[in-house]
């Protein structure tokens, strides 16, 4: 927890040009950083904006304006089981988490890695995990690997319509998620 509370000193609190505006410290839902197995020792913080939560990365520890601001990277809700949260994997890759296991009866988690390559933030895999709470037989796991081109669904290799090879995190959408229903 002091970790979390020093690096929530360590963020800027003015200087930030339009669109982005200061980020106010008490709709941060998760922060990460820095990255110590990339060569840019980066930070991401999460927050929420409304009913999605924007991601912030930051480059060192005093930096006022973000290297990215992507504001849509991902759903959130006012529920717990409906707030993303950010980590690193074991090679520094970005994990973005959010998930849906607080209301209705469709429950759903997705991840998207993001990994930096000069200088710009890639989502380079995405995973979607989704069932109906009421219909056992209903379920969905997807996972899709950008760089490589391939997609799993239930455990079946698909073959996906040529997807884009650089997406930004800025420009992130769902779009790619359809190829796990387009297949289903």
């Amino acid at each position: 927890m002091k970790s979390i509370v020093f690096f929530l000193a360590l963020l800027p609190s003015t200087g930030f040009p339009d669109p982005v505006a200061p980020i106010d410290l008490k709709n941060v839902i998760s922060a990460v950083g820095p990255s110590w197995n990339t060569a840019g020792n980066y930070k991401a913080v999460l927050v929420r904006e409304g009913e999605y939560a924007a991601l912030y990365i930051f480059r060192g520890p005093f930096d006022e304006e973000p290297l990215v601001y992507a504001p849509y990277a991902a759903i959130t809700g006012p529920y717990w089981g409906m707030v993303p949260w950010l980590e690193f994997d074991e090679g520094g890759t970005l994990i973005l988490h959010s998930e849906n296991r607080a209301f209705g009866r469709h429950k759903w988690e997705s991840t998207l890695s993001i990994n930096e390559r000069n200088g710009a933030f890639f989502v380079s895999a995405y995973s979607l995990s989704s069932y109906d709470s009421l219909d056992p037989y209903s379920f969905l796991d997807c996972n899709i690997d950008i760089l490589a081109q391939k997609a799993v669904l239930n455990t079946i290799d698909i073959t996906p319509y040529p997807l884009p090879t650089d997406v930004l995190i800025e420009d992130w959408s769902e779009v790619l998620g359809a190829v796990c229903y387009a297949a289903d």
